[in-house]
Parts: structure tokens; C-alpha cells; sequence
């Protein structure tokens, strides 16, 4: 191998290395936004193992997509927390990781680091990205507030205080009455 294709093979390396909160995946969905998607829950705080279908019918939902190597998820959780407090069980409140676990990161590493972030509601693996490619979660954390039928209302990348958050959940919510 020539040494100009080695560094570059190398620097294409490190690039998706370091990625770490920002590029998870690239790509969009073809898929409508009313086509439910099905995500693995896991047991973990607040979580139970199981499925969850986005968007959830009759109610709206929220789903904030994270890394377990990112800093600012990590730093997010707290007012993720103060805003789940805050809408009740009306609304699905959903955390996803599309990190590919089983390969890079188990399931038992991302239980262990919801319950190190005192996660509370119910967390899921997005395998295949599917559902991260239909709302373009392609950095995180991200977050989105769907109606029933599967519009997005509301996204933001980036840390978003818990205000902004329920705001978001109730402007959806009064959009149905």
C-alpha cells in the first residue's frame, strides 16, 4: 500500500474514532412519518424490557436520541429528568441510543450507564438506526417532539433546557385539543 493511501485510510479512521456526539450516522428515511417503528427496550431504571412504537397513538411523544460517549448527553440528563417530572404519563417519553450496540457498546454497558445518569423512563436501542435516520438524529444528543401521527412539532440538537422541553410537549398537546 502506497503511504498517501495508508494515512489516508487512517485519517478516515480517526474521523470515525472521534466522532463521538456529533456524526452517528448519515442518510435519510424513505419511510412516511406515520409508519410506526418498533425499538427494543431495556431493562434498566424506569425502563422495562420489552418494545415501544414511535410514534405512540393517542398521545404525543418525545424521543431524545444519545451516545453513552457523549459528554453532553451525560450533562443533559438532569433536565431530561426535570422535564419527564414535569409532563407525567400522558406523554411517551423515550430515550434511544443508535449506537451499535452488540458491537461496540452492550446492552449492559448502556443499563449501566442509565442508571449512572439517573435515568427514569424507558430507554431503547434504535437497531439499524432506523428510527434515527427518520427523524435525522445525526448528532446528538437530539431531540424531537412527534404528534400521534408521526409529525415532528419540534427538534433540537444540542443541550435544551427542561422548560424548552416541556414547552415543546405542551404546544404539541394543545395542538390536539
Amino acid at each position: 500500500m502506497r503511504r498517501r493511501d495508508l494515512l489516508a485510510t487512517l485519517a478516515g479512521a480517526g474521523l470515525s474514532a472521534t466522532a463521538g456526539c456529533s456524526a452517528l450516522l448519515s442518510g435519510g428515511s424513505d419511510e412516511q412519518a406515520s409508519d410506526a417503528i418498533t425499538v427494543e427496550t431495556l431493562d434498566a431504571p424506569g425502563s422495562e424490557a420489552g418494545t415501544a412504537t414511535v410514534p405512540a397513538r393517542d398521545r404525543v411523544s418525545f424521543v431524545e436520541f444519545f451516545a453513552t460517549t457523549c459528554s453532553v448527553c451525560a450533562a443533559q440528563m438532569p433536565r431530561l429528568r426535570t422535564a419527564h417530572e414535569r409532563v407525567g404519563a400522558d406523554v411517551q417519553f423515550l430515550s434511544v441510543t443508535s449506537e451499535p450496540v452488540g458491537l461496540t457498546v452492550s446492552r449492559g454497558e448502556v443499563v449501566s450507564w442509565w442508571a449512572d445518569h439517573d435515568g427514569a423512563w424507558p430507554v431503547a436501542v434504535d437497531d439499524g438506526t432506523v428510527l434515527a435516520r427518520r427523524y435525522d438524529a445525526t448528532s446528538v444528543p437530539k431531540a424531537v417532539v412527534l404528534a400521534p401521527d408521526g409529525t415532528v412539532t419540534w427538534s433540537h440538537t444540542g443541550a435544551v433546557e427542561a422548560s424548552a422541553v416541556v414547552e415543546a410537549i405542551e404546544d404539541a398537546a394543545g395542538e390536539l385539543a
